[in-house]
C-alpha cells in the first residue's frame, strides 16, 4: 500500500513540469533532472540515512519565499513550514521517516542532529531549526564539539527567515551569532571558516568601512589557514575557491579592479579544477562553480563589460541548466545589451523551470516581447503574471500600456476590475 501511496504522490507532483523538477522539496523523492539545489536534498537525505557516509553540507540557501512560490504550483497542502504539517496521505516513506526523527530530536546524537539540521536547511524548512536548536551555545573543551555546527545552522536559518523583514543591510541581531562563532578559536575549523566568511561577505555587501572590512579580511585569512591543510584534497580546494571568491570583495571595496580580477581568477581556477570522485562531490563542485560564475558575471557588469558578462552568464546556464535564476541572470545581461530576442528566450526558459525566478522570467519575457512588437505574446505573459500575483503593480501597468485593440481593451478592463486595495 505504501508503494501505491508513494506512486500517487509522485504522479501528482509530476503533473507540472516545475514541481517534477523540484519534487525533493515536496516529497524528498529522487529526481531524474533538476537544479543543483534540488539535487542537494537527495544527497543530504543519503548522508542522513547512512550515518557512516561522509556528511553533506551544501552552501546555497533559498529564501522562504521559494517554498511559497513552489506551494502555489504544487497545491495548498504543500504550503508547510514544518515537515510534520504535511498531510499524512501526502507523505512518502522518506518524509514519514523525517517526521518520526523530528519527534525523537532530544534523543538523537549530536552527529545525527547535525545531519538532520543540514537536510532541513537544504529544504528551506527553517522554522523547525529555530525551535529545535537552542539559541545559546558553548564551544568550551567540555562541550560537544558539534554544538558550533548546530549553532551555525540555527544562525543561518534565522538569517534566511529574517531576510524579507530586514531593515538594515547588516543587522547586528541576526549576525551576532555568526560573529560569536567566528571569533571563538575553540570552534571546529570548518565551522569557524563558514561563520567568518558569512560575516566578511555580508559586511562587504553592506559597504562597511574599508578598515573594518580589512580587519575581517585578516580574520578570514586566519580561518582559511586553519582549514587549508586539515581537509582532504577535494574539500581543501573547495575551501580555497570559496576563500578567494569572498576575498574578491576587498579589492572591489577599495576600487582596485586589477586586484579583484586576479583574486576572482584564482577562485574560478580552483573551482574549475576541482575533481569530484563521488555523486555528492559532483553536486558540491557544480554548486560552487555556479556561485563563482554568478559572482564573475556581476564582476563583469561592474566592469561594464557586457560581452564578458554574457559569456559568463551563458557558462552559468551550462553548469546548472535547470536553475531558473541562472537563466534570469543571462536574460538580464542580454536585456542590458538591448538584445530583446535573446533576453526573451532566456527569460522564457526561467519562466518554464519554476521557482525561484520563474515569476521574474515570465514578467521580463513579456517586457521583451513588447519591445519586439509581439504585443499578444506580451499580453499573455502579463496576464499570467497578474493571475499568479494579483497584487503585482508592474504587470498590471504593462497591461494598461498595451495597444488599443479590442481584445486587449477587454484585458485592460479585467485588470482594472480586480485591483485589490
Amino acid at each position: 500500500m505504501r508503494d501505491l501511496a508513494n506512486l500517487a504522490v509522485s504522479e501528482s507532483l509530476g503533473s507540472r513540469f516545475s514541481t517534477w523538477l523540484l519534487r525533493p522539496y515536496l516529497d524528498l523523492g529522487r529526481l531524474q533532472a533538476g537544479p543543483t539545489h534540488a539535487r542537494s536534498i537527495d544527497a543530504g537525505w543519503q548522508a542522513y540515512a547512512d550515518p557512516d557516509s561522509p556528511s553533506f553540507l551544501p552552501q546555497r540557501a533559498l529564501s522562504p519565499g521559494f517554498r511559497v512560490q513552489l506551494a502555489e504550483q504544487a497545491g495548498a497542502p504543500y504550503a508547510v513550514s514544518d515537515p510534520r504539517d504535511l498531510a499524512k496521505d501526502l507523505r512518502t516513506d522518506r518524509w514519514r521517516k523525517l517526521c518520526q526523527d523530528l519527534e525523537l530530536w532530544p534523543k538523537l546524537s549530536s552527529a545525527r542532529k547535525c545531519r538532520l539540521a543540514a537536510l532541513l536547511h537544504s529544504m528551506c524548512l527553517y522554522e523547525p531549526l529555530l525551535k529545535l536548536i537552542p539559541e545559546d551555545w558553548s564551544s568550551d573543551s567540555d562541550a560537544d564539539p558539534r554544538a558550533a555546527q548546530l549553532a551555525f545552522c540555527r544562525a543561518s536559518a534565522k538569517f534566511m527567515l529574517d531576510m524579507p523583514k530586514r531593515t538594515s543591510s547588516y543587522d547586528s541581531g541576526t549576525m551576532s551569532a555568526f560573529e560569536s562563532i567566528a571569533i571563538d578559536d575553540q570552534c571546529h575549523a570548518p565551522v569557524r571558516f563558514n561563520a567568518t566568511a558569512m560575516v566578511f561577505v555580508q559586511k562587504a555587501k553592506a559597504r562597511a568601512p574599508l578598515a573594518e572590512l580589512d580587519d575581517w579580511g585578516k580574520r578570514f585569512e586566519i580561518a582559511f589557514a586553519a582549514v587549508e591543510d586539515g581537509e582532504n584534497g577535494f574539500t581543501a580546494q573547495l575551501f580555497k575557491s570559496r576563500f578567494y571568491r569572498g576575498m574578491g570583495f576587498l579589492p572591489q571595496a577599495a576600487g582596485n579592479r586589477e586586484a579583484m580580477f586576479r583574486t576572482m581568477d584564482i577562485a574560478e581556477r580552483q573551482a574549475r579544477d576541482l575533481a569530484p570522485t563521488t555523486a555528492a562531490e559532483e553536486i558540491l563542485y557544480r554548486e560552487n562553480l555556479h556561485a563563482v560564475l554568478e559572482s564573475r558575471t556581476k564582476e563583469a557588469l561592474w566592469l561594464n563589460d557586457l560581452e564578458l558578462a554574457a559569456s559568463r552568464a551563458s557558462d552559468l546556464t551550462r553548469v546548472d541548466p535547470y536553475d531558473s535564476k541562472a537563466w534570469v541572470e543571462l536574460g538580464q545581461v542580454h536585456y542590458l545589451k538591448g538584445n530583446w530576442q535573446r533576453a526573451a528566450e532566456a527569460y522564457i526558459v526561467a519562466a518554464m523551470l519554476g521557482p525561484p525566478a520563474s515569476s521574474v522570467g515570465r514578467y521580463m519575457a513579456g517586457v521583451c516581447f513588447s519591445k519586439l512588437g509581439l504585443e499578444f505574446l506580451a499580453a499573455f505573459l502579463f496576464k499570467e503574471t497578474l493571475e499568479i500575483d494579483p497584487l503585482g503593480i508592474s504587470s498590471r501597468q504593462e497591461i494598461f500600456d498595451l495597444p488599443d485593440i479590442e481584445v486587449l481593451d477587454t484585458l485592460k478592463q479585467w485588470a482594472r476590475s480586480n485591483i485589490r486595495l
